[in-house]
């Protein structure tokens, strides 16, 4: 365990209010950042289709770790530095290198929260039977539309017009990852987030291995590689046999026609410089492929980029399956029930930027 041995009042009184669940870390120029602690745990713990060994998240260039340190809040910008703050508003209309700029400034372990990350809060909240909730309609959960954030345009909930992005952490308990007080807040809905460490690159699946995208020096290429869908080894991408993401019709614009895991890719959903977002279903897509044709490897129900469970709800997987795509996560507060952590969307480029999309800090050493 990693032993934080100066303590300061703000510090001491978070992490006692919380029993240990939360603390607060601070940047290189002095600034607090909320944090929740995610103690390491092995695949198998969570479920039984899901491998066995540490989960990724807690593996960094081959030594395990113990635990890592999440925003308990979406990112705020605070001079120059990306940090995780109660009761204010997320940072919006950044790019992926925009905010990896901002949360570099915070010092040496700090990192854009990674895909294997956000896999593993949502593994466990699974497991211990949660589905977090959120601002999924203009300020309000859809379902119940009573669960109520504080709109930062200071409408009311519900309201179609403004910026109905809420207020960090103004959600009730149900919007946080384990339903209490000190939980990880507004992983569902509010604004879509940015993940590191996974792409698609005309339609192959590709990752950078374990959770190496935490720790990644300035100015040196990542080390992408391809998953083979026959055995769940990773290969330099390009190889032949490696996972993909096919659409299950021909489609000229948007996202629509339902995501299906292969080798190939026969059709592309969208066409260059089409903006729409029409999602496919990933539970009824996804479900109905793999028992016709391939049985995905364990790493990809590990990342969440294949669902390890069916259990009726509706989220949703979005793609462009041509050039480069990075991965965002949760949705948006319009996406309702299209909203959730098992909901990802592969559509943008790494330079998009919007009103809707955001992005947490990390904390690993």
């Amino acid at each position: 365990m990693i032993t934080i041995v100066s303590k300061d009042t703000l510090r001491n009184s978070v992490e006692k209010a919380s029993g240990g669940k939360q603390t607060v870390l601070y940047t290189r120029s002095g600034q607090p950042s909320y944090m929740n602690i995610v103690t390491q745990f092995a695949c198998e713990d969570m479920a039984s289709n899901l491998g066995r060994g540490i989960h990724p998240a807690f593996i960094v260039n081959g030594q395990p770790k113990s635990e890592f340190f999440y925003g308990t809040y979406l990112g705020t910008i605070r001079h120059g530095e990306l940090v995780s703050l109660p009761d204010t508003q997320p940072a919006d209309f950044r790019s992926l290198q925009a905010f990896d700029n901002a949360v570099r400034c915070c010092g040496n372990g700090w990192h854009i929260s990674t895909q294997a990350e956000w896999a593993a809060i949502m593994l466990w909240s699974l497991h211990a039977g949660l589905a977090p909730q959120g601002n999924t309609d203009y300020g309000q959960s859809h379902c119940p539309p009573q669960k109520k954030g504080r709109r930062v345009d200071g409408h009311d909930a519900g309201y179609t017009q403004g910026n109905p992005v809420t207020v960090t952490g103004s959600g009730p308990l149900d919007w946080r990852h384990d339903n209490t007080p000190y939980g990880i807040a507004d992983l569902c809905g509010n604004m879509w987030e940015w993940q590191n460490g996974v792409r698609l690159v005309d339609g192959e699946i590709q990752l950078v291995a374990d959770n190496n995208a935490a720790d990644h020096p300035v100015n040196t290429p990542y080390h992408w590689q391809a998953i083979r869908l026959s055995d769940g080894m990773l290969v330099p991408c390009g190889s032949p046999g490696t996972a993909k993401l096919d659409s299950s019709n021909a489609i000229t614009t948007g996202n629509a026609g339902a995501p299906i895991l292969g080798t190939t890719v026969t059709h592309y959903n969208g066409i260059p410089g089409d903006n729409t977002n029409t999602p496919g279903l990933m539970d009824a897509a996804f479900e109905a492929i793999s028992c016709q044709t391939h049985v995905p490897p364990d790493l990809l129900r590990q990342l969440g980029l294949f669902p390890h469970q069916f259990n009726g709800d509706k989220d949703q997987i979005y793609m462009r399956n041509y050039g480069e795509r990075f991965v965002l996560t949760g949705g948006s507060w319009y996406s309702g029930q299209s909203s959730g952590m098992r909901s990802i969307c592969f559509s943008h480029t790494r330079d998009h930027s919007s009103a809707t999309v955001g992005c947490r800090p990390a904390f690993i050493l």
